[in-house]
C-alpha cells in the first residue's frame, strides 16, 4: 500500500512517537487524525506543523478509556475521512505497578488503554477496511510480553494481550486487512527517569533507537503486501541479550 493519500488514525499522537509518527507520515503524504486525550495544546501545536505538508489533518480529543468516548472516535473519524485505510494503536500508558500493590482498578487502567479500545478501534475500522478490501492495523506492542521484567506485570501483561490481539486481528480481517504488531524496546528515556543508561545494559546496541527507527517499522508494514500477523522486533538486540 502506498502512504501518499491514505488516511491514517493514530492514538496518543500528539507525543513521543506517536507525534513524531505523525510527522513522518504526513511527510509521506498522508492524511492524519490526531487523537490525545490530556494533551491538547501539543495536538494543536502538532496540526500546525503537519498541515504544512498540504496534507488534511484532524484532531480528537478522546479518553480511551471510556468506550463511548472511543466510538466517539471512530464516529469521528468516518465523518471526517469517510474512511480510515490505516489505524496505529499507539496510545500506551507506563509507570512501576509493584505487584503487591496492583488492585483491579490498576488492572482495568492497563487493560482499557492496551486491549479494550485497540480491540473496539481494529474491530470496528477493520469492519470498514475489509469493506473496501484494503487496510492496515499496526499495534505498538513491547519487547516485554516476551521477555518480562519485575514491577510492571500490569503493563507488560496487557501488552501481551496486544500481541495475541495482533494475531488474532490478522485472521479474522484477512485477506484484506494486514494487522501486524512492532515490539520497541529502548527507543527514547520514559518520562521522569533518573538513570538513562540503565535500561541500555541489557540490550546488545547499548543506545537509545530514537523514534525515527518505529517510524521505519511503520512504513514497511504499510507497504508490504505479504506480511500480516507479525511483530516486528525494534528492541535492539534487548531479545537475544
Amino acid at each position: 500500500m502506498k502512504i501518499k493519500g491514505k488516511n491514517i488514525l493514530i492514538t496518543g499522537a500528539s507525543k513521543r512517537i506517536g507525534r513524531s509518527l505523525a510527522l513522518n507520515l504526513a511527510k509521506e503524504g498522508a492524511n492524519i487524525l490526531i487523537h490525545y486525550n490530556s494533551s491538547k495544546k501539543e495536538a494543536e501545536n502538532l496540526k500546525e506543523e503537519l498541515i504544512k505538508f498540504g496534507v488534511n489533518v484532524e484532531i480528537f480529543k478522546a479518553d480511551l478509556k471510556n468506550l463511548n468516548e472511543v466510538y466517539n472516535l471512530i464516529k469521528f473519524s468516518l465523518e471526517k475521512f469517510s474512511k480510515i485505510d490505516i489505524l496505529i494503536n499507539n496510545a500506551s500508558i507506563y509507570f512501576e505497578t509493584p505487584l503487591e500493590e496492583t488492585n483491579e482498578e490498576t488492572l482495568d487502567l492497563f487493560y482499557s488503554i492496551h486491549i479494550k479500545a485497540p480491540f473496539f478501534l481494529s474491530k470496528e475500522l477493520g469492519k470498514v477496511m475489509y469493506k473496501n478490501k484494503y487496510g492496515r492495523i499496526i499495534n505498538i506492542i513491547d519487547y516485554a510480553p516476551l521477555r518480562p521484567y519485575k514491577n510492571f506485570a500490569p503493563y507488560i501483561i496487557t501488552k501481551g494481550g496486544l500481541l495475541t490481539l495482533t494475531k488474532v486481528f490478522a485472521k479474522e480481517l484477512a485477506p484484506y486487512v494486514l494487522v501486524n504488531g512492532i515490539l520497541p524496546g529502548p527507543i527514547i528515556p520514559a518520562e521522569g527517569i533518573d538513570n538513562k543508561l540503565k535500561p541500555l545494559e541489557k540490550t546488545v546496541l547499548k543506545k537509545w533507537a530514537g523514534e525515527e527507527e518505529i517510524f521505519k517499522a511503520v512504513k514497511y508494514l504499510i507497504e508490504s503486501e505479504f506480511t500480516t500477523g507479525a511483530v516486528l522486533p525494534v528492541e535492539g538486540g534487548r531479545l537475544i541479550c
